[in-house]
């Protein structure tokens, strides 16, 4: 039986300074914390903090996850913790880390309102970003529309918070948009450096790092950069082993939380075969091939038309917006083939992503 709650909105008081005032009163107990549909526990022992579990992991990381978190609930239970002591630094550094990844995630969050959306480049055939760091660039590769912001953060084995710094500055260069389902196809991911591997495994399929079950890997190409219609929800991460099953609900308050996103829906995939939804795909192909006819010399109409041929005999075959794609990233390459000089390239390239961006 606890001996005392404590419960409250980390909108109206920050959740560093809820554990720092618990802890100088010695306590010991469990914070059950909560935004949305994401959940954690940390414990204090004499009030020390000595464990975190979140659906993801346990220790001192799992406790940082709870920064992406500015607008949850809390409720701190007086009880007798009977968990190991995975943290064992001090709680005014722990705090003060804390502390420092909230303030981050509120800047970064303008722009990176959930790690649940799918980071999508911009960029076409004939673009090359500058500026970009190694690892930014890698993220780039990653930003198919396949991957979410915390999908990209595993599959790279960083922490969620700087792969969200990485995309921040991604989208404000133009070089990246966040979209609210899953698209495209799962690139090609780098295996981790250890363990080792035998030989011929340097590429391991998403569904290795991340415990699920996406489609096959396929090897990844600028065709996936641009989304024309989303495939698919957002599939639930897999419960964390260690984290309780059959924990009470917390008491809601008024408010939610932009930055831990909403519960994922249940995939729902639009039919190949809906008559309307193919007349609009091939619409949209001749307002693509209008649009590079404009930029392109007359020399390179023909070109252009029996890519927008091959793009119409693929949807009514059932390929879909992957066809579209296909064909405004055929186009492109068709000019820098065809040895059209760079200016021209960029002007096809900016008419085209105008396209997709009023879509």
């Amino acid at each position: 039986m606890s001996q005392g709650v404590i419960q409250g909105s980390m909108r109206e008081a920050p959740l560093p300074d809820i554990i720092q005032l618990v802890s100088q009163g010695g306590k010991s107990g469990c914070f059950h914390v909560q935004q949305e549909a994401s959940k954690a526990r940390i414990y204090l022992k004499d009030g020390r903090i000595i464990h975190a579990v979140t659906h993801s992991g346990e220790g001192f990381e799992a406790l940082m996850e709870v920064a992406l978190w500015l607008e949850g609930n809390y409720r701190f239970e007086e009880v007798t913790p009977e968990v190991p002591a995975t943290i064992n630094k001090p709680n005014a550094s722990i705090l003060m880390e804390l502390g420092r990844r909230m303030d981050e995630w509120r800047v970064i969050s303008q722009k990176v309102p959930s790690v649940d959306l799918y980071p999508a480049s911009t960029l076409l055939p004939g673009e090359t970003p500058h500026g970009v760091n190694p690892r930014e660039a890698r993220v780039l590769a990653l930003a198919t529309g396949y991957f979410s912001v915390a999908e990209v953060a595993e599959v790279m084995q960083k922490p969620v918070l700087t792969i969200a710094k990485d995309l921040y500055g991604l989208v404000m260069a133009g070089h990246v948009v966040l979209k609210g389902l899953r698209s495209g196809k799962p690139p090609k991911v780098d295996a981790p450096a250890a363990p080792a591997k035998e030989p011929g495994q340097d590429l391991v399929p998403v569904s290795a790092l991340l415990g699920g079950a996406p489609p096959p890997v396929i090897t990844n190409s600028r065709e996936e950069d641009t989304a024309i219609v989303p495939l698919q929800r957002h599939a639930p991460p897999p419960q964390a082993q260690g984290f309780p099953d059959g924990d009470e609900a917390i008491p809601v308050t008024v408010g939610g939380g932009v930055a831990g996103g909403a519960p994922p829906l249940t995939p729902k995939p639009a039919p190949v075969d809906d008559p309307q939804r193919m007349v609009k795909l091939m619409n949209f192909t001749q307002r693509i091939a209008q649009a590079a006819k404009t930029v392109l010399p007359e020399v390179q109409h023909e070109m252009v038309n029996r890519l927008q041929a091959k793009a119409t005999q693929q949807i009514i075959s059932g390929d879909g917006p992957e066809a579209v794609k296909g064909l405004a990233l055929a186009i492109s390459r068709g000019a820098v083939d065809a040895g059209c000089d760079a200016d021209m390239v960029r002007t096809l390239n900016t008419h085209l992503k105008a396209l997709f961006a009023s879509k």
